[in-house]
C-alpha cells in the first residue's frame, strides 16, 4: 500500500482524489499549503506526491525546489492542474516531476495503473535495499568493488567476509549470498551446500572468473540459484540480484496467494483465524492485550439486488481498501465471510480499538462511486480479549456487538 500526499487548494478536487486513492488501496494525507505539505513529508514516509500547481502560499515548482529541505527520500512527484503549455511541461520535467496530468484528464483507470506499476517497482527497489547481504571472496579488490556498487545503489545491510570459515560460523542470517567458488581452506560449492542447508530460501549467486560447463553445474547443483562471471560492471550485478529477488517474491506472492481472499487481498477465513489463536495465546500466555473488530455492510442484499453483483464486488473492495487505509502494519484484516470482516488488533486495548473501528466507519461513509445513487456504511462490533476466555468466545462476542449495532440503527460501532 503506497503513503500519497495530496496538495490542492481545492476542497473538492481534494475529496475526489482521495475516494480516488482509496478506491485503489492506498492511503492518503491532504493539504491545502506548501507549508503543511513540508511538514507532512518531514514527520512521515511518503511514497508520491500528487501536487496542484498553485497555493495560496506557493507554487509546485517552488515546493520541488524546497523538497531536499524537507526530507533525504527520493519522493517522486505527479502535478495535477487546470493549465497546460508546453514551456511549463519542459520546465516541471526538468525538476523532476515524473508525470503532468490535465484535471480534465483525471480518472480512476489512470491512477490504479500509475500506482500499480509505481508500487511494483517501489516494492521491488525497497525490498532489495533492505536486504541482509553477505559478500564471501578472498580477494580485497572485488569486495572493494562489490562494497562501491552496493553502497552507490542505496544498499544498507551488507557484510564481507574473506575466510569461509567466518560466514560459516557467524550467527547473523542473510537474505542475499554472494559467493566466489574459488576460495582458500573450502570451495565455493561446499560453502554453498552447507548455506543452503542451512537456509533453504535464501538467495545464492555464485562468482568466479573461470568458466566452463563444470564449474557452473557444480555450483547449481550445490544449492546456487545463479552464477556470475568476474569481472562485472555494477548493471551486470544489479540486474543478477533483481531477477533473483523478483523470481524470489514471486514465490512468495504464490505462498501469499494462499492465505488472501481474491476479491479484497484481505487474509481469506482460513488464516485470519490462525492468526487469531496465535494472538489469542499471547494473551493468555503473557497477559498481551489484544481487540477485535468485526464489520459488516449496512443492507449489502440490497446493493446486489438494485445495482448487481459486479458493483457489489466493488462495494467490498473499496471496504477493503478503508480498513487498511485505517490500521496499522501490525494489524490483521481478513474477510470473515460474504460482506464481514474481522480485524485483529494486537497491544491494543479497547478504546484504542473503538477509535480504530470509528475512523473506518467514517472512511467508508464518505466513499461515492460511480453509480451516484449508491451510498455505503458499515456496522461494528469491538470487544478486548479476556485471559480466561477462548477465542472463539471473543469471536462471539464481537459478533454479538455487531448485532447490537445493526439493531441499533446501523451505521455505528458498539463495543
Amino acid at each position: 500500500m503506497l503513503q500519497i500526499l495530496h496538495i490542492d487548494r481545492s476542497e473538492l478536487f481534494r475529496k475526489i482524489m482521495q475516494e480516488i486513492v482509496l478506491r485503489c488501496g492506498h492511503s492518503v494525507h491532504s493539504v491545502a499549503t506548501k507549508h503543511d505539505a513540508l511538514s507532512f513529508i518531514a514527520k512521515h514516509n511518503i511514497d508520491l506526491i500528487i501536487t496542484a500547481l498553485e497555493f495560496n502560499d506557493g507554487d509546485a515548482e517552488s515546493f520541488i525546489l524546497d523538497l531536499p529541505q524537507a526530507t533525504k527520500q527520493d519522493i517522486p512527484v505527479v502535478v495535477v492542474t487546470s493549465s497546460d503549455s508546453l514551456e511549463l511541461r519542459e520546465r516541471l520535467f526538468s525538476l523532476g516531476v515524473v508525470d503532468y496530468i490535465l484535471k480534465t484528464d483525471v480518472n480512476e483507470d489512470y491512477f490504479k495503473h500509475f500506482f500499480a506499476t509505481l508500487s511494483a517497482e517501489d516494492e521491488l527497489s525497497r525490498f532489495m535495499r533492505d536486504m541482509k547481504i553477505a559478500i564471501l571472496d578472498d580477494s580485497p579488490i572485488i569486495l572493494k568493488v562489490i562494497h562501491r556498487i552496493l553502497d552507490m545503489n542505496g544498499f544498507r545491510f551488507v557484510d564481507f567476509y574473506i575466510k569461509p570459515g567466518d560466514l560459516l560460523h557467524t550467527t547473523s542470517i542473510y537474505d542475499l549470498y554472494l559467493i566466489d567458488i574459488v576460495l582458500p581452506e573450502l570451495t565455493g560449492d561446499k560453502v554453498i551446500a552447507e548455506l543452503r542447508s542451512r537456509q533453504p530460501n535464501a538467495i545464492i549467486i555464485s562468482m568466479s572468473q573461470f568458466t566452463g560447463e563444470k564449474s557452473i553445474s557444480t555450483v547449481l547443483l550445490a544449492g546456487a540459484d545463479d552464477y556470475i562471471h568476474k569481472p562485472f560492471d555494477a548493471a551486470s550485478l544489479l540486474s543478477r540480484i533483481k531477477i533473483n529477488v523478483r523470481s524470489f517474491q514471486y514465490k512468495k506472492r504464490l505462498e501469499l496467494m494462499a492465505v488472501t481472499d481474491g476479491l479484497t487481498g484481505l487474509y481469506n477465513h482460513r488464516f485470519i483465524f490462525e492468526r487469531l489463536e496465535e494472538e489469542h495465546a499471547k494473551v493468555s500466555r503473557y497477559g498481551r492485550p489484544l481487540s477485535v473488530i468485526m464489520l459488516d455492510i449496512d443492507n449489502f442484499k440490497h446493493v446486489n439486488d438494485t445495482f448487481g453483483h459486479r458493483t457489489g464486488d466493488v462495494v467490498i473492495q473499496s471496504v477493503a481498501h478503508a480498513i487498511m487505509a485505517n490500521i496499522r502494519k501490525s494489524d490483521v484484516a481478513g474477510r470473515y465471510g460474504g460482506e464481514e470482516f474481522l480485524i485483529l488488533l494486537p497491544e491494543t486495548g479497547l478504546s484504542a480499538a473503538k477509535v480504530v473501528a470509528e475512523k473506518i466507519r467514517s472512511t467508508v461513509a464518505q466513499l461515492r462511486f460511480e453509480t451516484k445513487d449508491l451510498g455505503i456504511t458499515i456496522s461494528a462490533g469491538v470487544v478486548q480479549a479476556q485471559k480466561d476466555e477462548s477465542y472463539e468466545t471473543l469471536v462471539n462476542k464481537a459478533d454479538t456487538n455487531l448485532y447490537n449495532a445493526k439493531r441499533g440503527g446501523k451505521n455505528q460501532v458498539e463495543g
